[in-house]
C-alpha cells in the first residue's frame, strides 16, 4: 500500500513531467529581468502567490503583493504576475 507521501510525490512527478521547460525558462528570465515584480492571486492560489512574492524578495528581487500598502506602481520593464486557476475573476482580468 502506498503512503500518503508516496502519493503526493507521484502527483508532483506527474505535474513536472508535463512542464514545458522552454516556458519555464522564459518565465524565469522574465522574472530575473524585471525591474519590479507585483504578484496577485485569488483564493488558495493567492496564498501561494504571497509565498512566491516573499521568496522572490528574499532572493533580492523587488517583489511585492498587489493590495499591500508598499506595492509600488508598475511601469516599463516591470512584471505583473496574476493567478486564478478556478476561472475568470473580474479582479484578475482587470
Amino acid at each position: 500500500m502506498t503512503t500518503l507521501y508516496e502519493r503526493a510525490l507521484d502527483d508532483l512527478r506527474a505535474v513536472f513531467s508535463r512542464l514545458d521547460e522552454a516556458q519555464v525558462d522564459r518565465a524565469v528570465e522574465a522574472i530575473a529581468r524585471a525591474g519590479r515584480i507585483a504578484l496577485y492571486g485569488v483564493g488558495r492560489e493567492g496564498l501561494q502567490i504571497k509565498g512566491l512574492a516573499m521568496r522572490l524578495y528574499h532572493l533580492g528581487l523587488n517583489a511585492s503583493v498587489v493590495g499591500d500598502m508598499s506595492t509600488p506602481p508598475l511601469g516599463q520593464g516591470d512584471l505583473l504576475v496574476v493567478s486564478a486557476g478556478p476561472g475568470q475573476f473580474s479582479t484578475v482580468a482587470a
